[in-house]
């Protein structure tokens, strides 16, 4: 599979744009994953999560462009739609430029099969009322957007979710659900699918807020090329810091809104100073 030569489709918006990334990228990842689920003893990696931007026009024609990075996205699969794999994962039978680019975008024609790609899996969460309890994660992310837009009622506002970490763990169907990616999912990503970057440059956040709490700066780091002194403390006594990036107007990290043991209070404090912040770096 690693010797497929992708031939990118025309660039005519940014999921085009996003879908000529990860497709260059398929053939090596799916070749290097391939290796763990032929050991029965290795924890399996997640799908990775693939970005792909609702097709009625609000992240690109948005005022204001947000992205949200949460940590990982520990059982990324889907074993309703992509029942014919491994645990609804990854599909090892891609044979050409065009089964790669259905394996993220999906096929959804009258008259034919109908396919569930990685980017189908991305939509359903994000934008469909599929019935999918939304997590802890989705829902906090969610108010935080709602009091931004409270407070900037002359902008409209596009949100787009990705994570730091774009392969976690597979699920417990593989023995282990939850944590960070495992040494040999971290190097497998690192070498095959460090995409990060190129998707902020693809999509053009004019904000990033890293909802990755106290364990991810190492990994924010890494994959945005910075050191500490990128990391500015925004106010005493709260988890949160504004991030030098460049090419992005605001960028900050504070608490992840699963965070355990806290009360609600906590999370309103963190998220008023935030919201607070960006406003005042807009004015």
């Amino acid at each position: 599979m690693k010797d497929i030569e992708y031939i990118p489709i025309e660039e005519k918006s940014l999921n085009d744009k996003l879908v000529n990334l990860y497709a260059s990228k398929i053939p090596g990842l799916y070749s290097a994953v391939k290796p763990l689920f032929d050991d029965p003893e290795a924890i399996k990696p997640a799908l990775p999560l693939l970005i792909e931007l609702n097709d009625d026009g609000s992240y690109e024609n948005a005022d204001l462009r947000v992205m949200v990075f949460g940590r990982e996205t520990n059982n990324w699969n889907d074993k309703y739609n992509r029942s014919k794999y491994p645990f609804g994962s990854y599909n090892f039978n891609l044979r050409n430029s065009d089964d790669i680019v259905t394996e993220i975008m999906g096929r959804h024609i009258d008259g034919e099969e109908e396919y569930y790609g990685l980017g189908d899996i991305y939509h359903g969460y994000c934008y469909e009322e599929s019935g999918i309890r939304k997590s802890i994660f989705t829902r906090r992310q969610d108010q935080l957007i709602q009091q931004l837009a409270y407070r900037l009622v002359n902008y409209n506002i596009g949100v787009v979710w990705n994570n730091i970490s774009k392969i976690s763990r597979g699920g417990k169907d593989f023995g282990q659900c939850c944590g960070k990616p495992t040494p040999e999912i971290r190097e497998i990503e690192c070498r095959y699918f460090n995409v990060v970057m190129e998707e902020v440059k693809i999509l053009k956040p004019d904000i990033i807020i890293f909802l990755t709490g106290f364990y991810a700066d190492n990994d924010i780091k890494e994959k945005f090329g910075l050191s500490d002194d990128s990391f500015h403390q925004i106010r005493e006594g709260l988890f949160l810091d504004r991030i030098n990036i460049p090419g992005v107007k605001y960028a900050a990290r504070t608490i992840h809104p699963s965070t355990r043991g806290q009360r609600s209070e906590y999370f309103k404090t963190h998220f008023e100073a935030l919201v607070d912040d960006i406003i005042k770096s807009l004015t």
